[in-house]
Order: structure tokens, then sequence, then C-alpha cells
């Protein structure tokens, strides 16, 4: 199917389509290797996935995974309109975590919006520091709920093994199997240049700046491996690690005071 964009975009699709349909990039992804694509369904307002274990996936799909607006068009697949699934979240772990046939998980975050900075002085500082907060507090969140419900699922596990009746009322699920999660949570510091409509600007030095430093972090991440390093606790089914900066910290206990993804001490 051809990828077709609609309304009156900033920017002009129509030759990445040309791009993915010529250049044999897609045909790259077996069933060997997953490809998921949240992309955020127009009309319903729900995020949904296009998976290559399920679907089909052409050009129209990676269009409307990024399809963020105003600058990018809507994209149509399927007779619907879509939009990229960052409108609806940036972290979709669910799609993820939810897999029951993956007893031990390592997955990786990256979040390029920096939630500590300065008092805004200018309307433009504002539109950015306000960009900032929303988007990184919304991406805490979530991995700190992803990490709560699987802490849940595992003490739930750990009650009906123990016999507890109350839980034992519970019916049998595959999420309630023994499983072990780890998410590194990688956050990304942009410099203090950047621009309010950073999260659009893809200038070469730009990308080579945001590469590097995201390259240095996932060094670090690899070099220290807390997913093996730091042995998981009876009572808990996930763990949170956080690398900023080339510093890599985890967070020992769930957090069961706040929904705010605050670093402890490894």
């Amino acid at each position: 199917m051809a990828a077709r964009s609609v309304s009156r975009p900033s920017r002009d699709t129509r030759t990445v389509a040309l791009t993915l349909q010529g250049g044999g990039a897609l045909g790259a992804y077996h069933r060997q290797i997953r490809l998921s694509l949240g992309a955020t369904n127009l009309a319903t307002g729900n995020l949904e996935f296009f998976d290559n274990h399920r679907d089909t996936i052409g050009p129209e799909h990676v269009l409307a995974s990024g399809s963020l607006p105003p600058g990018f068009p809507a994209t149509l697949v399927d007779g619907k309109l879509y939009w990229d699934g960052g409108c609806v979240s940036n972290t979709p772990l669910d799609a993820v975590v939810d897999e029951p046939a993956h007893p031990r998980m390592v997955v990786f975050v990256i979040d390029l919006w920096n939630p500590i900075g300065p008092p805004p002085e200018s309307i433009n500082a504002v539109l950015w520091r306000a960009k900032q907060i929303q988007y990184a507090s919304r991406t805490a969140h979530h991995i700190d709920a992803v990490a709560t419900k699987v802490n849940l699922r595992h003490a739930l596990r750990l009650l009906k093994a123990a016999g507890v009746p109350e839980a034992a009322a519970v019916p049998d699920d595959p999420m309630l199997t023994e499983r072990r999660l780890d998410i590194v949570h990688i956050v990304y510091r942009p410099d203090a240049d950047q621009i309010p409509n950073s999260d659009a600007e893809f200038s070469r030095s730009s990308i080579a700046e945001r590469r590097e430093a995201g390259y240095r972090d996932m060094r670090a991440a690899l070099d220290a491996h807390p997913w093996l390093r730091q042995q998981m606790p009876a009572h808990l089914g996930a763990l949170v690690h956080r690398v900023e900066r080339e510093k890599v910290s985890t967070r020992p206990e769930p957090n069961l005071h706040t929904t705010t993804d605050k670093p402890a001490a490894a």
C-alpha cells in the first residue's frame, strides 16, 4: 500500500515514503527481529501498534509512527489517520513488558527531555521549559507505574504461592509467572543553547551532538550492566536503573510514596 499523508504540513513526507519504498530497509526486519511501531489513532486518540509479528510493515506504518504534528501531516493507514505515537506516550513500555513469554527482560528507555532547569526569563525559555517538564515528567511517571505494576504482580504471585486465602481467589494468569524486569532509564541532558523547537530541529550538528551523548551514556550503562550486578530483592520483580551523563544509579526499592522517578545510590 502506498503511503499517503493528509492536511497541510510544514514538511512534505513524500520523499521519505519513496526512500522507504525503494531502499529495502523494511525488508531487513524478519520475524526473528521484533519491530513494533506506535501511532496515535486520530479518530479515537488511542495508541495503537503495528507489529511485524502480526502485520506486514510498510512505509505507511513507519510514516504514521513519526507523523508528529504540526510539522508533519497525519498519515493514512488502512483508511485511518494516524499521528506520532508520542502524542499519547513517548515510552510505550506496556507493549514490551506485557509479553508473558519473556521471564527475564532488560528494557532501555531513552529520555530526551530534562526535568531540571532554571526559571525561564523569556517567552522562548517559557515555551521550552514547559515542554521539558511536560514530557520528562510523563516519562518518569510511566516508568514508575510500569515498575510498580510488575512489583505488584510479583507480590501477588508470592501471596498465591504462600496460600493466602485472599490471593487464592485471584485467577491464574500468565503474567503472574516468575520474571525479572530491569528498566534502564537513559536521560539526555541537553546544552543550554536549546530552543523551543529543538524537538523538531534536525541539523547535522545537533544530531551529531545528541548521538555522541547517547553513545557515551549507553557505553556507561553497558559497562556498569546493573541488570547483571544488582541482585533483585526477593520481594521485587522490577528494578529501575538511571543513567545521566555517564553516571549509573539504581533505585533499590519500589516507590510507594510518589509517582516521581527519583534515583537512589546503587
